[in-house]
């Protein structure tokens, strides 16, 4: 969840996650949504080869890089879910 008002600052530098993202080595697939009908939430889906590859992003520069150019208080809220795909 993002502090009402940061959306814009938020989606500008989380698009320029998205690429940064994408191309690193693991990442399978990334990329973020907005709720359509709440303001302020917004949910990246991701996929990773392993764990241990998204455990590297979550500590890498990309996202270190992302982390320093938000504005201080943007991220009100956020959760990560851990997901397997089964089927």
């Amino acid at each position: 969840m993002i502090t009402l008002g940061n959306e814009d600052a938020f989606e500008t530098y989380a698009a320029e996650l998205s690429v940064a993202t994408q191309a690193e080595a693991g990442c399978l697939s990334y990329h973020l949504h907005r709720h359509l009908n709440q303001k302020g939430v917004y949910v990246f889906v991701e996929e990773w080869a392993s764990r241990q590859v998204w455990e590297q992003h979550m500590s890498g520069e990309a996202i270190r890089a992302f982390n320093r150019q938000l504005p201080a208080g943007t991220i009100a809220h956020i959760e990560i879910h851990p997901l397997e795909q089964i089927a």
